[in-house]
């Protein structure tokens, strides 16, 4: 078990698991569940050996075959290359709250979401968003692709370097 990145994140009782094996986590994501992908906007700033981050989780998003929420001001980018049928531009604050309602029919009006896939935020935001969502409901199963362990999240990344990252990201890809 990785150490949460943020020390003082102590999560409760419950803790989630980190995957070290891009291989399992491709079986995580793609698991025959009702899902959305929330994407935030440092996916923008991060960028691995020149590749913005955002187009690993473009190509997650459109592997996966899910709708996307863009926070932050990540819509305008994730407008220019994905499908806007799939695109829903939405605060992280807001998503957070919509998933936290078991009786949000969810963007497409056919139900609540069984999970959510997050990338590209600020780690304490993110980890509070995480927390609301594993304290506060028990039908939502989150996953983070960041490079930080989220002991909130169901399923997060080990505290990866850069390099690792891109590799753990790009094997998943190979394995959707």
């Amino acid at each position: 078990m990785a150490r949460p990145y943020q020390k003082a994140n102590i999560p409760g009782p419950e803790m989630g698991t980190t995957v070290s094996k891009p291989e399992v986590m491709a079986n995580i994501i793609s698991a025959p569940k009702k899902k959305i992908m929330v994407i935030g906007a440092e996916a923008l700033e991060w960028e691995l050996d020149g590749k913005k981050v955002i187009d690993y989780f473009i190509e997650i998003a459109k592997k996966l075959d899910c709708p996307v929420v863009a926070t932050g001001h990540t819509y305008k980018y994730l407008k220019e290359h994905m499908d806007e049928g799939k695109l829903i531009d939405q605060t992280l604050i807001n998503v957070t709250d919509r998933l936290s309602d078991k009786d949000w029919g969810g963007f497409d009006g056919e139900g609540q979401y069984e999970m959510a896939i997050f990338g590209g935020h600020l780690v304490y935001y993110s980890s509070q968003t995480l927390s609301r969502l594993k304290n506060f409901t028990n039908w939502v199963r989150t996953v983070e692709l960041d490079k930080y362990a989220h002991p909130n999240a169901r399923f997060s990344l080990p505290n990866l370097p850069d390099g690792e990252w891109k590799e753990f990201l790009e094997t998943v890809i190979e394995n959707l």
